[in-house]
């Protein structure tokens, strides 16, 4: 019963020989080999740790490697951050949305902040979901500013037969009060 023993682990296989990686150095040759020695380690010039030339101290090799190393610098930086424009892109300025009235052809002010008796221009969002005609705010525009709804229409004739797309608005030129 021994013999048919499913959970029986197979033999180990032989054990490798032991060699070297590296066919042409001897073992006893690759400790001093290292380019650090103790007596490096405890000297605190970085010429004799490295094993470098003392020449490397003179003045012109020393600013030839601080400005080798700026330009690498400046390099990894312009990678990293660089790239964009330097200063910040303005949006556009004023109110946007507005589908313009070609019926204006003078600068107006804003109905409120001039004079009654003088014309000036609404300006009314289309706050549902369908696309409307502009001569629909007219009421709202006449409610909202007291003048003769003729008067508003016969002003925005144009306009009045335009598209306000839903979240738009209306641009409408209210006429002076007569």
């Amino acid at each position: 019963m021994t013999e048919n023993n499913p959970f029986q682990t197979p033999p180990l296989p032989p054990k490798a020989p032991d060699f070297s990686p590296f066919k042409d150095t001897p073992q006893e040759k690759s400790a001093t080999e290292w380019p650090i020695t103790q007596e490096a380690m405890s000297s605190d010039d970085f010429a004799t740790r490295f094993k470098l030339s003392p020449n490397i101290y003179k003045t012109k090799v020393m600013s030839g490697i601080l400005f080798g190393m700026l330009l690498l610098g400046l390099l990894l930086g312009m990678i990293f951050f660089g790239g964009g424009s330097s200063a910040p892109q303005q949006g556009p300025s004023g109110l946007q949305g507005v589908v313009r009235n070609p019926d204006i052809y003078e600068n107006l002010q804003r109905c409120g902040i001039v004079p009654q008796t003088e014309p000036c221009i609404v300006y009314i969002v289309n706050h549902s979901r369908a696309d409307r005609y502009a001569e629909y705010f007219f009421d709202q525009a006449v409610k909202l500013t007291g003048r003769q709804p003729y008067l508003v229409s016969i002003e925005n004739p144009q306009y009045a037969k335009m598209r306000i797309p839903p979240g738009y608005i209306a641009q409408i030129k209210i006429p002076r009060l007569k």
